[in-house]
């Protein structure tokens, strides 16, 4: 069975107050697992890039996407994919076998 977990975004400050444009932190129960942020990519292309953060870390943790919905999609499908994970540690935990 998937969890729905309770993701939020929060902008992310660098400098305590100073807003980064296009940059969100992805928050759950309070704690940051990753980020979307708008990047130039080679060629001049502008892409949303997520990143789940966890470790140990796989390529499947981290994509591009071409629009700021599709890249919460994606961050959300992985999160998910991956739950449960240690908050704490950011570490995956073991599976228990459905």
């Amino acid at each position: 069975m998937m969890t729905t977990l309770a993701l939020r975004l929060r902008a992310t400050e660098i400098v305590p107050g100073e807003r980064l444009p296009d940059d969100w932190c992805v928050v759950l129960e309070g704690r940051a697992i990753g980020r979307i942020m708008r990047v130039q990519r080679a060629g001049a292309e502008w892409a949303w890039f997520w990143t789940l953060m966890l470790f140990p870390s796989s390529t499947a943790d981290r994509g591009d996407a071409p629009t700021f919905e599709e890249a919460k999609a994606a961050f959300r499908r992985r999160a998910e994919a991956v739950w449960p994970f240690d908050l704490g540690r950011l570490t995956h935990l073991p599976r228990e076998n459905s």
